[in-house]
Order: C-alpha cells, then sequence, then structure tokens
C-alpha cells in the first residue's frame, strides 16, 4: 500500500495560470511513488481572482487535488490579504479534521497562517511534516514598510507565527541554503534540505521546440526576466546603457524587459527619455521567454539593496539559458555560486558605473561571453536542474518515515 502524503501550498499554480512551477514539478514526481493529495486555494493569487473549478480539469491530473475556499484580495501586502490567508489556514485546518491522516505532509511557507493551522495539525497528530520556505515573511513585508521601530511591532505578530511554524517542522527545506539556515534558528535539531526552486530541463526542451527567435547580427541584446516592481531597479540597467551609449558610443544595445508589473508604464517612459532602446515584451509565453533569453548576449539581475530574496526563479531561467549574468543582487549565495562557477560578474548594488563597466566587459569579449555561457548551463545542470535535484525530496520523505 502507497504512502498517503498531503502537499498543502497556497501558492499553488495550475498548467493554465503559469507554465514551471515548484510545487506542481514536486506533485508530478512524488505521485509516482505515494498516494498524494494537493491541497490549495480557490483563489489564484497571480491572476487576483477566484479560480473557475471547472476549468481547471481536476479530473485528469494524476492525484488528487483539493480546493479550499478563501475569499482573495487586490493587494499583496495588505490587511485584507492578511485576513485572505487566516481564512484559509482555518479552512484547511478544517477540511484535515474530516481526513484520513497522511504519513507525511509538507507545507509552503508563505503564507503563514497555512503553515501555523497545517504544522498544529501535524504536531496534534504525530504526523512528520517539512516546511519549505519560499520566502521570508515578515521580513519581505517590512522591507516594503520599513519604518524604524514601528515596523518592528507591526509585525511582531508575525514573526513570532514564523518561529512557531519553524520549531514544529520535522524538516525545514527551503529554496536556499539562507534560507535553511534562517529556518534552523528556530528549530536547531530539525533536518536541514536546501531544494532551488530550479528549471525543469524537460519543460524548457518542450516549451522551446519547434520555436524560434530571430536576432539581428548587428544587435547585442541584454535580458531581464521578471517582475516590474519596486524590488527591481530596471532603472539602474537602463541608467547604465545610457552612459554606454554617450561615454563609450555604444549604440547598438537592445534591452529586452521580459515581465509586467505596476511599475512598467514608468519604466518605458525612463527608457525612451534615456534614449535606451528597450522592448518590453509583457508577460511572454514560456517557451517564448526561454528562446529570448537563450539569444540574449547578458542577463541582468538588478535587484534593490535591502531585498530578502536569496536562489529566485529567475536566475535558473538564466542558468538554463546559459546566458550570462551582470548581478547586483546583495545574497551572499547567489554571489558565491555566480563567482565559483564563471558564470557571470558581481557588481555593487546601486552602482551605475559598475553595471556598465560590467555590461561592457561582456560587450567587448566574445570569448568571455561564451565562456560564461557553458559554465552557466554547466551550474544550471548542477544546482538548478529539478529533474536531477528535485528527488531529494522523495529521499527525506522516506527517511521520515522510517524514522516514524
Amino acid at each position: 500500500m502507497k504512502k498517503k502524503v498531503l502537499l498543502v501550498a497556497n501558492y499553488w499554480h495550475f498548467e493554465s495560470e503559469k507554465a514551471s512551477s515548484r510545487y506542481r514539478s514536486f506533485a508530478d514526481m512524488l505521485c509516482e511513488k505515494y498516494d498524494l493529495e494537493v491541497v490549495t486555494s480557490t483563489f489564484c493569487h497571480l491572476k487576483k481572482s477566484q479560480r473557475r473549478v471547472e476549468e481547471l480539469g481536476l479530473d485528469t491530473l494524476p492525484y488528487k487535488t483539493t480546493l479550499c475556499y478563501e475569499k482573495g484580495y487586490k493587494k499583496n501586502i495588505s490587511l485584507k490579504g492578511i485576513s485572505s490567508y487566516k481564512q484559509f489556514g482555518k479552512n484547511v485546518q478544517k477540511y484535515l479534521s474530516t481526513q484520513e491522516k497522511p504519513d507525511v505532509i509538507i507545507v509552503s511557507v508563505p503564507s503563514l497562517s497555512v503553515a501555523d493551522y497545517t504544522t498544529k495539525y501535524a504536531r496534534e497528530n504525530n504526523i512528520p511534516v517539512i516546511v519549505d520556505i519560499q520566502d521570508l515573511w515578515p521580513e519581505a513585508f517590512k522591507m516594503a514598510l520599513d519604518i524604524p521601530v514601528v515596523s518592528d511591532i507591526l509585525f511582531y505578530p508575525m514573526k513570532k507565527q514564523a518561529e512557531r511554524i519553524y520549531s514544529r517542522a520535522d524538516t525545514i527545506m527551503a529554496v536556499s541554503d539562507t534560507y535553511v539556515a534562517f529556518g534552523k534558528k528556530s528549530n536547531e535539531d530539525c533536518h536541514g534540505l536546501s531544494i532551488y526552486i530550479g528549471t525543469d530541463s524537460l519543460l524548457v526542451e518542450e516549451k522551446v521546440a519547434g520555436k524560434r527567435v530571430v536576432k539581428p547580427e548587428n544587435e547585442f541584446w541584454v535580458g531581464y526576466v521578471g517582475a516590474l516592481g519596486h524590488s527591481y531597479d530596471i532603472k539602474l540597467v537602463i541608467d547604465a546603457l545610457s552612459n554606454l551609449k554617450k561615454d563609450k558610443n555604444i549604440d547598438n544595445i537592445v534591452f529586452y524587459v521580459m515581465g509586467d508589473g505596476v511599475l512598467k508604464n514608468e519604466y518605458e517612459e525612463y527608457g525612451i527619455s534615456k534614449g535606451v532602446n528597450c522592448v518590453f515584451t509583457g508577460l511572454l509565453e514560456y517557451g517564448e521567454m526561454m528562446c529570448t533569453l537563450k539569444e540574449c548576449d547578458v542577463a541582468v539581475n538588478p535587484i534593490v539593496g535591502k531585498s530578502v530574496s536569496s536562489i529566485i526563479n529567475k536566475v535558473s531561467d538564466y542558468a538554463a539559458a546559459g546566458t550570462p549574468v551582470v548581478n547586483t543582487q546583495n545574497s551572499e549565495e547567489y554571489r558565491r555560486l555566480l563567482e565559483e562557477n564563471q558564470a557571470g560578474i558581481n557588481v555593487e548594488n546601486g552602482n551605475v558605473d559598475m553595471v556598465a563597466e560590467a555590461i561592457c566587459k561582456l560587450y567587448n569579449d566574445n570569448s568571455l561571453r561564451q565562456s560564461m555561457r557553458q559554465n552557466s548551463l554547466a551550474m544550471f545542470e548542477k544546482y538548478f536542474d529539478r529533474q536531477k535535484t528535485y528527488p531529494k525530496l522523495i529521499e527525506e520523505i522516506e527517511r521520515l518515515t522510517e524514522n516514524k
């Protein structure tokens, strides 16, 4: 008889909503070995709307999927959002109390509410639980609302909630070594497991098949993939490219910005005002995005200095595309990966001149670009390919159930 595994993920993405998804990749792998049930929300956090269940094709999935009601919200950082998370957590708890007890539970953070209720249920019923940290809350909230003393007081309840969740975990799993270490501060005796979000090499192969992006021979492409919000300094890159045009007379660079967000229009206008050739594509289909990224000569990762992010989605796509990276992110873990694998150039956060210098260096040195391309692909295969890294979760489940 197969062991029963329960995967609780508030930020679940069905295939029609997002091509590449950490938890869907986990689910596809786990259902081959276990009796898997996924519990997620009726609310799609990506689209900020209620899901139409009849359009999700739940009966075609190779595992059971249960949707618990969540009222939803409009803004990520808001009281309505926190209230919505809490409601979903309570509804998950009610649902679990009526079901047969699983052998193992995997629950994601964020949100904190569902992880709080789920780990409490696991502890009370002596069920091994794996807490997977995708983002640090309330630290990410404090970045957006950074008021000395006031923010510490305001987010103190969330801080204690996070510590409570981590203290109940049998395993702290996370998207980086940095986050594992953070979680283990509240639970030194639990097992730690770092599995980068990564990218599925088979999915990339499937999505790019038959697609082609043509780049003119005389153009040099700088690429960015991701959200266009306050966490990423797109203006920094535009300023650097503007300086290269003025100071170095380099006028054939095209900045491909693939993504969407609240600052998209502002960034478009800024690019025009600076005389930089920017192409804002909006959200692209995954295969088209990866094909475009593969054609880029350089990719940029311009995260703002106060961000608490570590190993994020875009850097695995950059590696999968074999694109050299100019990185401003302060994450020591990612900076070390780029340096040790010689897959990109780290620069000082917020320093326009250093960003321009790094891009110029790669612009002028084709052999360096080609070397970094190969190193980037090798780094992807070693650290980021889900086909090779995600099976570690099965090993962890077996370890937990054997001990039990």
